[in-house]
């Protein structure tokens, strides 16, 4: 398991509280650097996953 899958997890719950208009700018791209923080080897876990899916909405 990823040591980033909670931090994942809990950006996911923080990024799908916010309304759209509020998943921009500095928000975004803070989640945006943590998903590229995590190494490539972990991208196909769950919570990763959902992150990306999350940001790329």
């Amino acid at each position: 398991m990823c040591p980033g899958s909670a931090a994942c997890r809990r950006t996911v719950a923080a990024l799908t509280g916010l309304p759209d208009g509020y998943r921009t700018g500095l928000v975004r791209h803070r989640a945006l650097d943590l998903y590229e923080a995590i190494p490539a080897q972990h991208h196909r876990e769950r919570a990763v996953r959902e992150l990306r899916d999350v940001l790329a909405l």
